[in-house]
């Protein structure tokens, strides 16, 4: 069996308790082992994060220590999934450089608030975690990220020229919603969408979700 951990808190405008015990039903309903914490202190040990076949951080905003960031490099190195959705990985730690690097992007803004309606764009149909997937429209936030040019992007949104008139953007940008990338032999996965609960249950989400999840975990 698969042993999944998922390490919730930080800003609670994002629900972290709820969304991450969501998450974990979601896991053992595909056969997980999941234990769940809302503390970083399980970080201090490296052997520890060696047990797991996945970590996920759903903790918003906070700090993470350059001890704490070198045991779950090391973990992921090692060949742990790493995987979070929406603020939880990308806005977690952003004083930390190299956690950005390590989860290949991090947030910036979500212009139009959460009452923004936009097309979620499946990229590769072929890969495991966009299986059944097709393009599909959401109300949520839509998230602005500066990212690695070392991933590799599952689905992106379009920010339409003009659309905000701070940004000057001429043309439409376009950027991801979800990505993967390796770090050492380990599997990474991030998707933008989940700012509460409701959003996390949509059939949609939930799919890319478990199946980047599951990926992640090898």
């Amino acid at each position: 069996m698969k042993r999944a951990l998922i390490i919730y808190g930080g800003w609670e405008g994002h629900q972290p308790a709820t969304v991450s015990a969501y998450l974990a039903a979601q896991l053992k309903e595909v056969g997980f082992d999941v234990t769940r914490t809302p503390s970083l202190d399980v970080l201090d040990d490296v052997d520890t994060l060696f047990d797991f076949n996945l970590i996920i951080i759903h903790w918003t905003r906070g700090e993470l220590s350059p001890e704490r960031f070198d045991n779950i490099s090391a973990a992921v190195a090692h060949g742990v999934g790493l995987a979070g959705i929406h603020g939880g990985l990308t806005s977690a730690f952003q004083n930390n450089k190299k956690w950005l690097w390590l989860t290949g992007g991090c947030f910036v803004a979500h212009p139009g608030g959460l009452n923004t309606t936009y097309t979620v764009k499946i990229l590769d149909h072929q890969h495991p975690i966009t299986q059944h997937l097709d393009d599909f429209e959401i109300q949520t936030e839509q998230y602005f990220v500066l990212m690695d040019p070392a991933i590799h992007v599952l689905a992106d949104t379009v920010f339409a020229a003009g659309e905000h008139p701070e940004a000057t953007n001429p043309e439409p940008i376009h950027l991801p919603v979800a990505w993967i990338k390796r770090w050492g032999r380990g599997r990474v996965f991030f998707q933008s969408l989940g700012h509460d609960l409701t959003t996390c249950q949509r059939p949609e989400v939930t799919r890319l979700t478990l199946q980047g999840f599951q990926w992640a975990a090898q």
